[in-house]
């Protein structure tokens, strides 16, 4: 097969493409130079701190260059190249943004490789991360899962059972509802997740970070199966790269650990010694970052979400129903009739539906398990935080995760329930798909 139309490159191509498309889309001047555009402040001010004397070094061993307190040599490395690049036609600094955002959808497809072992899934993560990223899946109407919960149903009763219909139903509406999960988080200035992604330049730090994260997630599943100590040294400096990108990076080796138990489904072995030195790292990280950098600011303040339950957030990253449902048995506790209303009834089956596929898949898809888990665990450092939408931008790769583990599980469910005329076993078949 001629290597140009090898299923691999043709499909890293696409995502090439597709992603140089969201680039293109979000590459306008949205009045960045004008002093009431309040979302690039931060690029302004970087850039007249530019312009004045400054020692490169000092952002390695304390306050980055907008100096709000915050440990970020590498971006400010990136801004100052594009200055000496481009001065101060900031429209330019955007391209910066899209590369970053280019190569991290190939990462993401690298990272799904390593865990699913199956070219399809890989290749779906990419494409599901980079319609995210460039804004061309804004998200699913929620009608759409409730389509394809019945059609489930319909081919579960014309091939024997309707329950496992259902079930494979259910299977396809968390997927599809998991498409709109991502786009439809909350953002301070309610600005889109494509836009802090790729439209806006200060978002740098997070893909940045997610970056490097993903060399060093992907670099760790590789040294878990092939043992080759390069791989470790690879993962290891992807860890420092994204510590030096944002402090998001925190929860890195919380990640790897999760990677390297999903690893053990390939027979990989969980390399305990690598988790040990990256820890060691995150602590004198820490302590560097407690000794050197100012973080009791006003600006870190003005931060701070406006109420105490975090707990909500989790279990919203979790189960998504949670705040529909939760509303309406607070309805109910006052009005105990709302038990009638349709609105009360959708919600209900909604948290039904979600719990029976997340059940399902939790159980029989260790992929399925990493995703779901990765995607709150990659945002546990910033949930305290107000929202900005790149805050999602690691989160939303094992988000794309969990929604390829969804398809995979479906696609290997419905052959096992036809080939064995509704009579197999719940072990899960070997094959979902092409490989």
């Amino acid at each position: 097969m001629s290597l140009f139309v090898h299923p691999w490159w043709l499909g890293l191509l696409l995502i090439g493409l597709l992603n140089l498309a969201g680039v293109w889309v979000w590459h306008y001047d949205e009045g960045i130079t004008h002093p009431d555009n309040f979302e690039n402040l931060d690029t302004r001010m970087i850039v007249a701190r530019l312009e004045k004397l400054h020692a490169v070094w000092q952002w390695f061993t304390g306050d980055w260059v907008l100096g709000n307190g915050f440990y970020r040599p590498l971006p400010s490395l990136l801004y100052k190249l594009d200055y000496a690049l481009w001065g101060r036609h900031f429209l330019a600094y955007k391209w910066t943004n899209g590369v970053l955002a280019i190569f991290c959808g190939w990462l993401a497809v690298w990272l799904a490789w390593e865990l699913s072992r199956q070219r399809w899934v890989a290749l779906g993560v990419g494409v599901v991360f980079s319609l995210w990223q460039t804004g061309f899946l804004g998200g699913v109407p929620i009608w759409v899962g409730w389509v394809a919960l019945i059609l489930g149903g319909l081919w579960g009763w014309r091939v024997g059972s309707w329950r496992k219909g259902v079930l494979i139903g259910s299977l396809g509406a968390v997927g599809l509802w998991e498409l709109s999960f991502i786009p439809s988080l909350p953002d301070l200035h309610l600005a889109s997740f494509a836009y802090r992604a790729v439209g806006w330049i200060p978002g740098r730090t997070a893909t940045l970070m997610a970056l490097f994260a993903l060399i060093a997630l992907s670099a760790y599943c590789r040294y878990c199966t092939t043992g080759h100590k390069g791989w470790a040294i690879v993962s290891l400096l992807g860890f420092l790269g994204a510590l030096g990108s944002h402090e998001g990076a925190v929860v890195l080796p919380l990640l790897m650990a999760l990677c390297g138990w999903g690893m053990l489904k390939h027979g990989g072995r969980f390399q305990v010694w690598v988790l040990g030195i990256a820890v060691g790292v995150l602590l004198a990280y820490l302590l560097f970052y407690g000794a050197v950098i100012p973080t009791d600011t006003e600006y870190h303040r003005q931060r701070l979400k406006r109420f105490r339950n975090i707990g909500n957030t989790w279990l919203g990253w979790l189960f998504p129903p949670f705040s529909q449902v939760s509303l309406q048995f607070q309805l109910v506790w006052d009005v105990p009739l709302a038990v009638f209303l349709p609105t009360f009834l959708g919600s209900m089956l909604w948290g039904f539906v979600y719990l029976l596929g997340l059940g399902w898949a939790l159980r029989r898809e260790r992929m399925a398990i990493v995703g779901w888990l990765g995607s709150l665990g990659a945002y546990l450092p910033l949930s305290p935080v107000i929202p900005l939408m790149h805050y999602y931008y690691l989160p939303a790769v094992f988000r794309a995760l969990w929604v390829l583990a969804l398809l995979m599980l479906l696609v290997r469910s419905s052959q096992c329930f036809a080939q064995a005329g509704i009579a197999c076993s719940a072990e899960p078949c070997e094959q979902s798909g092409p490989t």
